[in-house]
């Protein structure tokens, strides 16, 4: 198994003080802090509050618990409380009253309580600094992958392998279609219990309601307009009314599920998942019904084929925005979208247009060049696999592939 060095293992080791460590289930939150940080225990919460104890690998209750947390913190040991809310608020009241002592690592895979735990109101604001952790970025997956992979497919497996529930599937020379598939046919039994665990950590009922949400934009129909007539369409909702789902978009941009996106030129909003593997499987059963049938190799070269170009362009996007420190935006007009507007202060810093397939022929070359035309920006970039493999003399805007920018 590939071992990805993060860029969040620096910004730990760099914190001096108790810290909170969040986000979604399965983001390597646990492997992240025990790679990084030098403890001398390790506690892990199950749901019903007994406590594994690394060290002895026994449970313990939760008196025994406090008794030994409590001597080891006295005595400036380094402490990780893995699922740390699950002891509830007797608890956080027992570290808002002890001395702060030691070093202190406590992780939750709930967003919505970590931030509550820090919030203005919360007797524990100031104790802890926050430690958001979220998808691999694709860069740090690129910089731990063996030398040598052609371009293309090194954007692929790294974008891939940013969702941390699909590393134990990588092996050395895989083709990025190869692993894909793998993901979608596993993708039947992972995400419907990835999704089932995230809701029922942060005390949510996966409902039809948030499922068809998450359909409807793994199948592009990303504004609210689009998600409230697929809703209504399948009686889901009463009317359809675009407000009417803007309280269960909002649920999951807080979990990290979905994320909002600029609509630059129309004062809107576009929404999309945030994670490729949740986005393949729900696109691939709302097409083909993968979760109720046997599928074979042509549905998933179909899915990969439909889906994959659209989740490079927003790895792209989202990658080049937080390169050079960008707003993250699009265009969408009636006759042209662009995939990127990079704006700094409301100035569009770098037009982006991704082309993602095997062969960028002249005529993916002249609508490049005429779509971007159409905005004004200091930069104008066509992403390819690979700028090598195409035949650009012109300077109306630059040729880039991912290398560039590594």
């Amino acid at each position: 198994m590939v071992i990805i060095e993060r860029h969040e293992s620096e910004l730990l080791k760099k914190i001096n003080k108790w810290t909170m460590v969040y986000g979604r289930r399965k983001t390597g939150k646990t492997f992240l802090v025990k790679r990084t940080a030098k403890y001398d225990e390790y506690f892990f919460v199950k749901r019903d509050r007994t406590i594994f104890v690394e060290s002895t690998a026994k449970d313990i209750v939760y008196d025994t618990f406090i008794e030994l947390f409590s001597r080891m913190l006295k005595d400036n040991k380094t402490i990780v409380v893995d699922e740390f809310h699950r002891l509830g608020n007797g608890f956080l009241d027992y570290l808002h009253m002890m001395d702060k002592n030691g070093m202190l690592y406590v992780v939750s895979s709930t967003f919505h309580l970590s931030k509550d735990l820090v919030g203005s109101h919360s007797p524990l604001l100031g104790v802890f600094a926050e430690f958001p952790v979220e998808l691999i970025r694709i860069e740090d997956v690129a910089g731990s992958l063996p030398k040598g992979i052609e371009k293309k497919e090194l954007l692929e497996i790294s974008i891939l392998l940013s969702e941390p529930l699909a590393i134990g599937y990588y092996e050395k020379d895989i083709k990025p279609k190869d692993l894909a598939g793998i993901l979608i046919s596993s993708g039947k039994i992972l995400v419907p219990a990835l999704v089932g665990e995230i809701f029922n950590e942060e005390e949510r009922k996966m409902t039809n309601i948030y499922s068809a949400v998450l359909r409807a934009i793994a199948s592009g129909k990303n504004t609210t307009t689009e998600i409230s007539s697929f809703l209504f369409s399948r009686k889901l909702i009463e009317k359809d009314n675009p407000g009417s789902v803007t309280q269960y978009l909002q649920n999951l941009i807080d979990i990290k599920i979905i994320k909002r996106v600029q609509i630059a030129n129309k004062k809107s909003f576009m929404y999309e998942h945030v994670s490729h593997l949740i986005e393949m499987y729900y696109y691939g059963d709302e097409k083909y019904n993968i979760s109720e049938m046997d599928f074979d190799n042509k549905h998933v070269i179909l899915i990969i084929e439909n889906i994959f170009p659209r989740i490079v362009e927003r790895y792209v996007r989202s990658f080049l925005a937080r390169k050079f420190g960008l707003g993250e935006a699009i265009i969408k007009e009636a006759d042209y979208d662009i995939d990127g507007y990079l704006t700094k202060f409301k100035t569009c810093e770098i037009a982006l247009e991704v082309k993602w397939k095997g062969v960028i022929d002249r005529k993916d070359i002249t609508d490049a060049e005429e779509t971007l035309s159409k905005v004004e920006s200091k930069r104008k970039i066509f992403f390819v696999p690979d700028k090598n493999k195409v035949n650009y003399k012109g300077n109306r805007m630059e040729v880039v592939d991912f290398s560039d920018f590594l």
